[in-house]
């Protein structure tokens, strides 16, 4: 099994990724590690993203967590350039949060250990 800190590598590494393939050139990721929890809290811009490209990422960061399984997805995972990571970071989380205003893109992933 995979240890906290190289999932939250993981994790950010995806976030950062995804951002990049939607046009973005200017990243901020903050990730925060205390307790018993991990939030990660990026924004991106500029987000050239459709309403059907934000409507896919809800509901990929939004898959329910599946604490049984993170090992095997991220074997899963490879180096593709697509939003099938966004499913294993959801499966991976707790909370999330999407928003894309005024061209810039905010996700917030909570992750409970």
């Amino acid at each position: 099994m995979k240890s906290e800190f190289e999932k939250t590598m993981l994790i950010s590494g995806e976030l950062l990724s995804y951002c990049h393939l939607m046009g973005a050139t200017d990243f901020h990721l903050d990730v925060k590690i205390q307790n018993n929890e991990t939030v990660f809290a990026i924004k991106a811009s500029p987000a050239e993203m459709t309403e059907e490209e934000m409507a896919v990422l809800k509901k990929d960061v939004g898959a329910p967590r599946r604490r049984e399984m993170e090992q095997d997805y991220w074997g899963l995972s490879g180096e593709s350039q697509s939003s099938t990571e966004m499913v294993l970071v959801g499966m991976m989380s707790d909370d999330t949060s999407v928003e894309l205003k005024d061209g810039e893109l905010s996700i917030t992933i909570q992750r409970l250990h």
